[in-house]
């Protein structure tokens, strides 16, 4: 029992005089430990940058097939209904053009004959 205690007694004084915990960290120090910190969360912010650009490429990826098929979806019923609106606009503005040429025609024929009657009166 006196060996174990001398002993333990020992290697306490030892460990005491060999292993000093009083030191001090300088400026240079800090300033070293403070770059590897930069230079560590640095690096984690550059990886994880491109983690989320690659991860928003994928995403942005995955959507023009659908907006390019919406797209496309959309001009085909512009063109569907919009192609025959056309249409019928361009047949009425040319239908009401020959009306009008019609009721011009129609007017002077009624103005003729309006004039052969007054004639026929005046002289039976």
């Amino acid at each position: 029992m006196k060996t174990i205690l001398v002993l333990s007694i020992l290697f306490s004084v030892i460990a005491a005089i060999a292993l000093p915990t009083f030191a001090e960290l300088t400026d240079a120090d800090l300033d070293k430990i403070s770059l590897i910190v930069k230079d560590e969360v640095k690096s984690e912010i550059g990886a994880s940058e491109t983690r989320m650009k690659s991860y928003v490429d994928a995403k942005i990826d995955s959507l023009k097939t659908p907006v390019t098929w919406l797209i496309g979806l959309l001009v085909a019923i512009i063109a569907i209904i919009g192609l025959p609106l056309a249409i019928l606009t361009i047949f009425l503005g040319w239908r009401s053009v020959k009306d009008n040429s019609q009721e011009k025609i129609n007017q002077e024929l009624r103005e003729e004959i309006e004039t052969l009657k007054q004639q026929l009166i005046v002289r039976p």
